[in-house]
């Protein structure tokens, strides 16, 4: 789930986060259902690429329509080939990857850590596709971050293309306590901007709040009219992050109050 991070080919992670652990037993029980081994298991899975991975800016004058499909489809989003060149944006000509824009993540050694892919055409069900590890035990694209700078922190990687050297996406709306990301940046004071979707304020919030708690200088983006920092041009962005306020306890008991008071709640 792009929202709470659980996943699963059962509900069993569901039952257990939100019903209770007992009741999720009994789930696998009843229906003689296995668990895997807990993160240990899918922390030890080493990451490739499930056929040969080529950079769009190395191909050139391809009549392959594949290929020229999906410049078309970034240039529509947006990115520009200097932009393709810095994210290393790519493709894999295979089977259910035909027709995916490709993102890969380096770690600080620089070793494939994880990738992203994301279908270019419209009718396509699953429009997201990631490799099998876990994305808590990883930061996307560690290896170009400076942690004494101000990092920015958004959801995808089509908000990450938009945004100034420093950042990172959280491959979905949630950042743990136990993640990587959340350890590395308390570990170092990183101050942070968080630019979350428009829809996922409450989310921003929370955030904020963890981070805040331990000590970590956090400001808030604010989109204006944007749904997300992928809409918008990089200049706009790199803008926006230097208008960006500080996170103050005060911001989210506002949040709560006005959402409240448009849901009807408080009367």
């Amino acid at each position: 789930c792009w929202v709470c991070s659980i996943k699963g080919k059962t509900p069993y992670s569901i039952i257990k986060n939100y019903v209770s652990p007992s009741l999720a037993s009994k789930f696998l029980e009843k229906f003689n259902l296995k668990r895997k081994e807990d993160s240990q298991q899918e922390d030890e899975i080493h990451v490739t690429f499930p056929g040969e991975f080529k950079l769009l800016t190395e191909i050139k004058n391809s009549k392959d329509p594949d290929i020229k499909a999906s410049l078309r489809y970034l240039k529509k989003r947006g990115v520009t080939e200097d932009l393709m060149y810095r994210h290393k944006i790519g493709i894999i000509k295979k089977n259910h990857f035909n027709r995916r824009i490709v993102f890969p993540s380096f770690d600080s050694d620089l070793n494939l850590n994880f990738f992203v892919t994301r279908t270019i055409d419209k009718n396509t069900f699953i429009k997201y596709k990631n490799c099998k590890a876990n994305k808590v035990e990883i930061i996307f694209d560690e290896y170009k971050l400076d942690w004494n700078k101000e990092l920015v922190l958004v959801e995808g990687v089509f908000d990450l293309v938009k945004c100034p050297e420093n950042a990172t996406c959280l491959l979905g709306s949630s950042l743990s306590l136990n993640s990587y990301l959340f350890r590395k940046i308390v570990k170092n004071s990183t101050p942070v901007v968080l630019a979350l979707d428009s829809d996922m304020k409450y989310k921003n919030y929370q955030i904020a709040e963890n981070l805040a708690s331990f000590g970590v200088s956090v400001k808030i983006m604010k989109l204006g009219n944007f749904k997300d920092v992928g809409e918008m041009a990089p200049e706009i962005v790199r803008q926006k992050c230097k208008e960006a306020p500080i996170y103050s306890r005060q911001d989210k008991l506002h949040h709560m109050i006005g959402t409240m008071i448009r849901s009807g709640s408080l009367f």
